[in-house]
């Protein structure tokens, strides 16, 4: 098994970040614009990828402002039975992120893709929780996503 680990280091309150991976308003900024969320254990938060399908994380555990995770519910995909995970903590005057995306059965070509990818959106939670401007570029998502479904990355 292979897993992704992200930690970030963001100048903003807990309840921010908090806020920014567990509701529809934040994720829709830095992750996925086309989503339908809600911050409940047992729901299953809708990702669409620009006209790939969508993304079905089921929300396994919700600690406000520490901790949060969910399981990927696709069939079929590479994410089948991942977890993700947002854990929250303070580091001096940061929230500290940690970030992971566990159960890859290898560390293959969409692995390496979907590592690179959630550093790039990390980045731009993190710009979203200092400054409140989303970095998100829908359009650029969509020719990334493009790319990876068409084979040429």
């Amino acid at each position: 098994m292979a897993n992704i680990y992200h930690q970030v280091l963001i100048k903003a309150a807990r309840k921010t970040v908090y806020e920014a991976v567990t509701t529809q308003v934040g994720l829709s900024k830095w992750w996925i614009a086309d989503c339908n969320v809600k911050p409940e254990i047992g729901y299953v938060n809708e990702f669409v990828v620009a006209g790939y399908g969508k993304n079905l994380m089921k929300v396994l555990a919700l600690q406000t402002d520490t901790f949060v995770e969910w399981e990927c519910l696709n069939e079929n995909d590479p994410w089948t039975d991942t977890h993700l995970t947002f854990t929250l903590s303070d580091k001096g005057d940061f929230t500290c992120l940690d970030f992971r995306h566990t159960g890859y059965v290898a560390e293959d070509q969409v692995y390496a893709t979907c590592n690179f990818h959630w550093a790039r959106h990390l980045i731009m939670l993190k710009e979203l929780c200092e400054t409140g401007i989303s970095q998100l570029n829908e359009a650029q998502e969509k020719r990334e996503v493009d790319a990876v479904h068409k084979g040429k990355v």
